[in-house]
């Protein structure tokens, strides 16, 4: 009979888990390399537009200064050239606003009377002594140096144009005017001569109203443009003679 061996049965091991594998641990969000470059191009942009803000008001502010200015001198040359125009202007008629100047109405309406073979209404003395105003007037203004008033005050060359031409044409004006006073004076005097001298009479003070109508047209735009409200009306005297000067 055989007899068994003695000694433990040995016990199977259980089979090992396979090994898994390594896995890789992700980034945070914030330190992942395309995050970290958009987040510089967001900063590149804000400081950009920054900067650019920054520069834009800056810049802005320097032509708001250069602008105001510009402004101030043409005021101070248009202030200037008011000081001489308008006091002459009102030793010879009366300014209103923006309106024509009221100069040598009396002429026109003198001149009216005797076409109509009416008393002129005025003295041929009255009228005279009103030309040699007018000539007074017009060599005033002729002798003002307007050119060297504006230059350097910020005008821009259509400006400059505009202002140099304002001012003969007022000269020329008043000159014509004083023309117009002394041919219906002499109408007055030798009625003979009337039906030459009122003619030439009506057109010279057409032309002299018509050149006065223009240029203070333009000296209103001007005086505007430089911040200078219109003159309030000022009376001097009716018909276009200031007090003093009748016969």
């Amino acid at each position: 009979m055989a007899i068994k061996g003695k000694g433990k049965t040995k016990t199977k091991q259980a089979a090992r888990a396979p090994r898994r594998a390594p896995v890789a641990v992700k980034k945070p969000f914030a330190q992942r390399g395309w995050v970290r470059a958009f987040a510089a191009f967001l900063a590149g942009v804000l400081v950009l537009a920054v900067t650019w803000w920054a520069y834009e008001g800056i810049d802005k502010q320097r032509n708001a200064s250069a602008a105001a200015s510009a402004q101030a001198q043409k005021l101070s040359a248009v202030e200037a050239w008011k000081g001489n125009l308008e006091p002459t202007l009102q030793t010879v008629g009366t300014i209103s606003g923006g309106a024509p100047p009221q100069i040598a109405t009396d002429v026109g309406t003198a001149l009216t009377a005797l076409a109509q073979g009416k008393d002129a209404g005025v003295k041929p003395a009255q009228l005279v002594s009103e030309a040699d105003n007018l000539d007074k007037a017009a060599k005033t203004l002729a002798g003002f140096k307007l050119a060297d008033t504006i230059a350097n005050h910020g005008f821009d060359e259509v400006e400059t144009d505009l202002i140099t031409t304002i001012q003969p044409e007022i000269v020329a004006g008043l000159r014509s005017l004083a023309v117009a006073a002394r041919m219906t004076a002499l109408a007055i005097q030798d009625p003979s001569k009337a039906d030459t001298l009122i003619p030439a009479a009506q057109k010279a003070s057409s032309t002299g109203q018509d050149l006065l109508s223009r240029a203070w047209a333009s000296y209103t735009n001007i005086t505007q443009l430089a911040g200078i409200p219109p003159q309030l009306p000022q009376p001097v005297g009716a018909g276009g003679v200031p007090p003093g000067l009748g016969g």
